[in-house]
């Protein structure tokens, strides 16, 4: 995340990103950790969002070039604001193609489109398809919501090169939870969405904990890139100003809390807890994993469940995570690019 800078100024941004934020990460230290994280075997993608990564102009594309050299896929995160018109947008991705790109993430919806046209959206995806990236749309989800996912997909600037199969596998739309950051403000959302007992089993491990580094513009390495890392400290593994970034992550796999929550995933943990407090309320306040796990964190009753319990739960964990690790260890030699 080279900055917390964007066009956009979205209410309850997960990382409180807006056009006053200042800073960034120089060009030179981007590829410094691209560099560091080459050297960990099992990463395997480079991603680049923010803020809005586009904001730092050509030293983006310098990054991109940098992973690509590293054999390393990459991916961009965007709300496209760049992307005005048909020429702009082809010019722009035409460069960081060369550059290596293999996936454009373009985030839409209600809250974006306050400031960045769908027509926008449109033009990047255009473009990137012609390129041959792989093109992902995330619109946001939630109740009463004006754009959704078909008006992208029906968009007439758009579906004419959807016709064509190739480009058809290329793209994919995909419906994200608007969720509050803050928690003082409610979102609505379809009933269904809500954890509770009845699909319980259709929650998992948590995919972003210690899979997924995330280099903030403080140049600070946190313990995954879930949408609400900035308001768990815990997940802060450190500065990269102070320790070299392979010093900090082996500091994170000694952390149970952080294997636990990538074993059995925050809502099965939670479900766990409940059964040791049974006056626990849970069931129907939490639509995404992120905000079961900020619960974990930072709800005082809840933390001390888990300091009271969780020896009783060690060696299962550690034993599954064991498992778990060979597992993906085996999957990413067969297929590096499913390892990130």
């Amino acid at each position: 995340m080279p900055t917390y800078r964007c066009t956009a100024a979205c209410e309850e941004c997960c990382f409180g990103c807006g056009p006053d934020i200042q800073g960034q990460i120089p060009s030179e230290r981007i590829c410094s950790y691209i560099d560091q994280v080459a050297a960990i075997d099992s990463v395997r993608q480079v991603v680049f969002s923010g803020g809005e990564p586009f904001l730092i102009g050509a030293a983006l594309d310098v990054a991109v070039a940098e992973a690509t050299n590293r054999r390393m896929h990459t991916r961009c995160v965007t709300n496209a604001f760049w992307a005005q018109n048909e020429e702009t947008s082809y010019e722009r991705l035409k460069k960081l193609k060369k550059a290596g790109l293999k996936e454009l993430n373009i985030s839409t919806g209600d809250h974006h489109q306050k400031f960045v046209p769908p027509d926008n959206v449109v033009y990047a995806s255009r473009a990137a398809l012609e390129l041959d990236i792989q093109t992902v749309v995330v619109v946001e989800s939630m109740q009463g919501r004006e754009f959704t996912a078909e008006d992208i997909v029906k968009d007439s600037k758009l579906s004419p090169i959807l016709s064509d199969f190739k480009k058809k596998q290329l793209f994919q739309v995909i419906q994200s939870p608007w969720i509050s950051v803050t928690g003082n403000h409610q979102t609505d959302h379809d009933q269904s969405m809500y954890l509770s007992r009845e699909n319980l089993m259709r929650r998992h491990g948590c995919d972003s904990v210690l899979s997924s580094l995330a280099i903030t513009p403080r140049e600070e390495l946190r313990a995954c890139c879930g949408i609400l890392m900035e308001k768990i400290p815990e997940l802060n593994l450190g500065s990269l100003r102070e320790k070299p970034l392979a010093m900090l992550c082996k500091d994170a796999q000694e952390d149970f809390m952080k294997i636990w929550l990538y074993v059995e995933g925050p809502e099965h943990i939670l479900e766990w807890l409940a059964r040791k407090d049974p006056c626990m309320d849970w069931e129907g306040k939490y639509v995404h994993q992120c905000e079961v796990c900020r619960a974990l964190y930072r709800d005082f009753r809840i933390r001390e469940l888990v300091r009271e319990n969780f020896q009783e739960k060690v060696p299962d964990v550690l034993f599954r995570f064991s498992l778990l690790d060979e597992f993906r260890l085996r999957r990413a030699v067969r297929n590096p690019l499913n390892f990130l």
